[in-house]
């Protein structure tokens, strides 16, 4: 199938408005369709099923299932994509967002400093949203400017007439599993990129990695785990610091078990894990919904894997990623986009510059949508 002929499936199934989510792997050109043979709304409550998940921030809140079973799928090799470098000006830092969002975010940081300095908690998460109005909205355009623009993520548009359509690029893997084996990563620390990537890091981006990846190995404890040295990754217009990990499930341990460890991670919460989520909850005053949840592949049948345990022979395998660089679509007379975006807080943060981090993240959010 075409990859025009691809987008045609998209196109027609939004207009029967029934759900679905086109989709692209990090570093692959292969794009896939899924879509639902209805418009009836599922839920996943113990991750055994298969199918796509979108799951929310907040964990007391329902994750969303595209069941297998309910479900057409799609695909369509690219033959070449043009990936393009997105520079920004310094001069948009103030001129794109009002100011009375810039007091209320600094306000919000410096709060959450506070709550450090308190020792209330080591670092927190901290985001905002900015409501963007749009000339038109065509989602399939949006598709091919986020594959574009970030070669290196996990790509997407997803719809249900029930809850509304999402798109983003996530640079983060939740976690990817094979059998028994499993994936994860710890990426903190933003920085603009400029042309390369052997850049300086500072103290409070460093220890803020430091956290992240402490955190991870504290909540797999007693799992077997290989973690990679810190390196620098590159994710669109911006710079993080990263450490793969790779390790073993337990039998008698399940998918659901190991994502409830991980979510939310510290790179999008913070620690403690449990007083910083209420912190957010109460005090960022307004809703994040699916943004810093995660969504992708569950349980898909991989016939071609051969795992060394016995008794599995055909593994299942998800692939799972944190909901970044993401924003909610509104499709209206006056159509629009929410674009949420956010930083690590730790003692060390200034809240100014914590406020342009945001405004960094949110340009190349904008730059996609906006002609």
């Amino acid at each position: 199938m075409s990859f025009e002929e691809l987008l045609n499936k998209v196109h027609k199934a939004k207009d029967l408005n029934l759900p679905f989510v086109v989709y692209r792997m990090p570093e692959e050109k292969t794009v896939q369709v899924l879509i639902q043979e209805d418009d009836r709304l599922e839920y996943s409550d113990d991750l055994s099923r298969s199918g796509f998940i979108m799951a929310p921030f907040d964990g007391t809140k329902k994750t969303i299932l595209f069941a297998e079973e309910n479900i057409k799928r799609f695909s369509s090799v690219l033959s070449d994509i043009a990936y393009t470098d997105f520079k920004t000006s310094e001069n948009q830092l103030e001129t794109d967002s009002a100011i009375e969002s810039k007091e209320k975010h600094i306000n919000l940081v410096k709060k959450g400093i506070e709550g450090i300095k308190k020792g209330n908690f080591v670092k927190t998460v901290l985001s905002r949203s900015e409501l963007v109005m749009l000339q038109h909205l065509d989602i399939t355009d949006i598709f091919r400017r986020l594959m574009s623009t970030y070669q290196a993520a996990f790509v997407y548009v997803w719809f249900h007439p029930e809850i509304g359509l999402w798109a983003g690029a996530s640079p983060e893997t939740l976690l990817k599993t094979k059998g028994a084996y499993f994936k994860t990563m710890s990426l903190a620390g933003t920085q603009k990129y400029t042309d390369t990537i052997d850049v300086s890091w500072g103290d409070k981006e460093i220890k803020e990695q430091q956290i992240v990846t402490k955190h991870i190995g504290e909540s797999l404890d007693g799992l077997m785990l290989e973690v990679s040295e810190t390196y620098t990754r590159k994710a669109g217009n911006l710079l993080h610091l990263c450490n793969d990990i790779k390790g073993h499930l337990p039998r008698g341990n399940s998918l659901k078990d190991l994502i409830e460890k991980l979510h939310p991670t510290a790179a999008v919460c913070g620690l403690p894990r449990k007083e910083v989520q209420e912190f957010i909850l109460k005090q960022e005053d307004y809703d994040r919904s699916f943004y810093t949840g995660y969504l992708g592949e569950l349980n898909v049948r991989d016939e071609n894997f051969e795992s060394s345990e016995e008794g599995i022979s055909a593994a299942a395998q998800s692939n799972l990623f944190v909901n970044l660089r993401c924003m909610q679509l509104i499709e209206e007379s006056n159509p629009a986009a929410i674009i949420y975006v956010g930083g690590g807080i730790t003692s060390e943060s200034d809240p100014l510059s914590e406020w342009e981090e945001t405004v960094h993240k949110s340009l190349i959010m904008k730059s996609v949508i906006q002609d």
